[in-house]
C-alpha cells in the first residue's frame, strides 16, 4: 500500500514537470518566433536580420510545436514519452552547438541563460522520459 502511494506521488511529480516543460517550450518558442532579434541577441550577442531571422523562427516553431504537443497530450491523457524522446534528441543537437559556441568564442566561466535552458531541457526531458509510467 505504501509503495503504491509513493508511486502515484512520483508520477504526479513527473507529470507536473512535464507540464512545466511543455509550458516553457511554448513560451520560449513563441518568443523566438515573434521576436527573433531579442532571442538571438540574448544567445549570441549579435543579430543579423538576413542570417538569423529564419533559423531563429524555425527553432521557435520547433519548440512551440513540441510544447503544444506535450500539453495537448497531457491534457487528453495520451502518452507523452515520445514528445520527450524527440525533445531530448533535439536538445543534444542544441547542446553540441552551445558547447561549440563556447569553444569558438573562447568563453569560459558560468553558463549563460541559453546554456542553462538547454541543460535543463535536456536533463528534464531525460528524467521525464525515464520516470514516466506509460
Amino acid at each position: 500500500m505504501k509503495n503504491q502511494y509513493f508511486g502515484r506521488r512520483r508520477q504526479s511529480a513527473v507529470r507536473a514537470v512535464a507540464w512545466m516543460q511543455g509550458c516553457a517550450r511554448v513560451a520560449i518558442g513563441a518568443g523566438m518566433l515573434l521576436n527573433p532579434a531579442q532571442a538571438v541577441r540574448s544567445w549570441s550577442g549579435e543579430y543579423d536580420e538576413k542570417a538569423s531571422s529564419l533559423p531563429s523562427r524555425a527553432f521557435g516553431m520547433r519548440d512551440l510545436v513540441l510544447g503544444a504537443g506535450t500539453l495537448w497530450s497531457l491534457h487528453r491523457g495520451h502518452p507523452v514519452r515520445h514528445w520527450f524522446i524527440l525533445a531530448v534528441g533535439l536538445e543534444l543537437i542544441d547542446s553540441s552547438v552551445t558547447v561549440n559556441k563556447r569553444r569558438i568564442t573562447g568563453r569560459a566561466g558560468p553558463l549563460d541563460t541559453w546554456e542553462l535552458l538547454t541543460a535543463s531541457g535536456l536533463l528534464g526531458g531525460i528524467l521525464v522520459g525515464a520516470l514516466l509510467d506509460e
